[in-house]
């Protein structure tokens, strides 16, 4: 059982994004949060289909109204005795003006440590467009994340052959006065194969990629 979890964890980290967008939207100046949010790539488990639960937890600063820096831990990989961690910010570009959405890019630098011969760093760079609706009590968005492969070989000593993996996305925030709360759907690098893994992958693209469903909470004060 530990094993398997195991293994869908190092394949989870190391191929794919497995994580939601984090601040779509800036913090306000001097506001804090706090995020949990829980989900993953959808596979076969038991004959059941469910997302992998990997427990995120995030925090959050706005340095002005349209930055706010970030980090996060992934606490199910710590507790396989791996690190996983983000630092980003969040840079509004854009406000929304009418149906031309606001606009907002995450450059984010994720670090994966088990030891010192297993350490790997990942460039990422989401894109996000974002749109207020029911009297800016909630937004929807859509984005792309894009992660960047910097080692030439993968497992094995084999050729890395994707060195731009991308993950489009859409989501829904449910914006209160101190809570918010998020549902998104990710499909998850839709430009590589899925059928070479010891798991099944759900995915609308058949051996390719995989399907994310990810849910958080967020504590502002």
């Amino acid at each position: 059982m530990h094993k398997t979890i195991f293994t869908f964890l190092v394949i989870s980290i190391h191929v794919i994004s497995c994580a939601p967008a984090r601040f779509v939207k800036p913090l306000d100046d001097n506001q804090q949060a706090i995020n949990l949010s829980v989900g993953g790539p959808v596979i076969d488990y038991s004959d059941v289909s469910i997302p992998m639960p990997f427990l995120t937890a995030t925090y959050g600063y706005g340095f002005d109204s349209t930055m706010t820096g970030f980090g996060s831990l992934n606490i199910t990989s710590l507790l396989y005795g791996n690190i996983q961690v983000e630092f980003g910010v969040t840079k509004q570009l854009l406000k929304q003006k009418g149906l031309f959405p606001g606009l907002s890019f995450n450059p984010v630098a994720n670090i994966i440590y088990r030891n010192k011969d297993a350490v790997k760093i990942y460039p990422q760079l989401d894109v996000n467009a974002f749109w207020d609706f029911n009297q800016n009590r909630n937004f929807v968005y859509i984005g792309f994340s894009n992660w960047f492969e910097l080692s030439g070989k993968k497992a094995h000593d084999q050729e890395q052959e994707k060195h731009w993996l991308i993950s489009p996305m859409i989501g829904q925030t449910f914006v209160r006065k101190k809570w918010n709360y998020n549902i998104e759907l990710k499909l998850i690098t839709p430009g590589i194969q899925n059928n070479n893994s010891p798991v099944e992958y759900k995915s609308p693209f058949g051996n390719n990629g995989a399907l994310g469903i990810y849910f958080g909470c967020t504590r502002k004060f």
